[in-house]
């Protein structure tokens, strides 16, 4: 049966669209959300996306482009109540297979949807392998966790929200990442720029003079006017990483530039208006560091208007996989070479560190083992502090060493009796793929009535 995915944010077109395609017997799937329809695109095969995940200023490019990059084989159909000339060029220029007006004839829709499902049917006969990604990606975020795909649509839907916006996490969980998201998607802010400062890397003295700028004259070695960072984030986006680290007395006169819009150089009587939206991160505790009184409660609720929290990645295991998979991609086309992989024993073993530098030590790591290792596919001991816990870990002492084979088989049936032989959990606490985990498992299952 031919199965089609309907994005639509209005729950009754949806739903309309969706009873009018099922009485041809066709699956539906129906997503509400960008993020929702980047997952079921992975977790099932499509022969058609329908979307009206539009708006006015064309935002349903953001979903086309992805699909464009990651299923090129599947047609799109805009259905939309929004018709302007520019969105009509832009989608048909992306690829869309049509453009549909509502209200929809039901007719010419089904007849649209019957053709498009005859090509797909041919061009996967014509395929000798199809090769579909599971995951999602959103501006180089990637991941199949639950919790990324909350945080991913927090923030996708605070995109044109003006308030403060402060992301919590961890060192290397992604936090510009998401800020760069919010600003790459907003339609008021992204043709302009955006500008990130890590807040812990610059004394406090030098802080001020970095964001505000200062005048000639303000300081030993102040030769020259100089246009601060608020200035260069001007109708765009500032981010204030580790916003936690600064001092009371910075704080104070970031909040009055908040409260009033406007700030002065060092050493300059001139006020100069500024329009920023500020986008602060911190991996300190905030909260606490307000009963400590370290941190401004009033600074705090300005910019915490909207709190977007990113998990650690050992929290999140089963996003590993798709990480290592797409990092190791990326490196390989930057270093020129031919495509290393990461053998099963290695994803195991990745999949079982905790990753306390979170995404940014696994991409370290990867990187690594990509530039010292001889051969193309990454074995266990090309990511020593991971093989050591493991092996710490394990069961093992050091005394009794047993095949990686034999630790690997161990620790899958101790998993499996764990979680009571239910091979998605498995896989997801686990953070390697089911289709990994089904895999090896098929090679031990002899062993699953020995297991005690």
């Amino acid at each position: 049966m031919k199965r089609i995915l309907i994005a639509d944010g209005d729950g009754r077109e949806r739903s309309s669209l969706a009873a009018l395609l099922r009485n041809e017997g066709y699956e539906i799937d129906e997503a509400a959300t960008e993020i929702e329809a980047m997952r079921l695109m992975g977790e099932h095969v499509h022969d058609l996306v329908l979307t009206d995940l539009c708006a006015p200023d064309c935002a349903c490019m953001g979903l086309l482009h992805w699909i464009r990059e990651h299923y090129p084989r599947v047609d799109v159909v805009i259905v939309t109540a929004y018709g302007s000339i520019d969105c009509v060029v832009r989608t048909i220029k992306a690829g869309v297979l049509n453009y549909l007006m509502k209200p929809v004839d039901g007719d010419r829709l089904l007849q649209l949807v019957r053709e498009a499902v005859l090509r797909r049917e041919h061009d996967l006969k014509s395929l000798r392998r199809v090769n579909e990604p599971y995951c999602y990606l959103v501006d180089r975020v990637v991941g199949v966790s639950r919790s990324m795909e909350k945080v991913l649509e927090t923030a996708l839907r605070v995109t044109d929200v003006e308030a403060g916006i402060l992301i919590h996490g961890e060192s290397g969980t992604g936090k510009e990442l998401i800020a760069r998201i919010i600003h790459n998607r907003s339609a008021s802010r992204r043709k302009r720029e955006f500008v990130a400062v890590n807040c812990a890397a610059i004394p406090n003295d030098i802080l001020e003079s970095e964001l505000f700028g200062y005048a000639r004259g303000a300081f030993t070695g102040a030769t020259r006017n100089r246009m601060g960072l608020f200035e260069v984030a001007d109708g765009g986006t500032l981010f204030m990483d580790e916003i936690g680290d600064t001092t009371p007395q910075f704080q104070s006169k970031l909040l009055r530039v908040i409260q009033e819009k406007e700030i002065r150089r060092l050493g300059d009587n001139e006020r100069r208006s500024v329009d920023v939206h500020i986008v602060a991160a911190t991996n300190r505790d905030l909260r606490r560091m307000i009963g400590e009184g370290t941190f401004r409660e009033d600074l705090y609720y300005r910019l915490s208007v909207i709190d977007i929290v990113i998990p650690p990645l050992r929290e999140r295991r089963e996003d590993i996989e798709p990480l290592v998979a797409y990092i190791l991609q990326d490196i390989n086309g930057r270093l020129g070479r031919e495509g290393k992989t990461v053998s099963d024993e290695a994803m195991v073993v990745l999949a079982t560190y905790p990753w306390p530098g979170n995404v940014r030590e696994l991409r370290n790591s990867l990187e690594r083992a990509a530039v010292l290792s001889a051969h193309p596919v990454l074995l266990p001991e090309d990511f020593p502090l991971a093989f050591e816990h493991y092996l710490r870990h394990s069961g093992d002492d050091g005394e009794d060493i047993v095949p990686l084979r034999e630790m690997e088989r161990r620790y899958l049936l101790k998993a499996m009796h764990r979680y009571n032989y239910n091979q998605k959990l498995v896989a997801r606490k686990l953070g390697i793929g089911y289709t990994t985990l089904w895999r090896k498992l098929k090679t031990y299952e002899k062993d699953y009535n020995s297991f005690p």
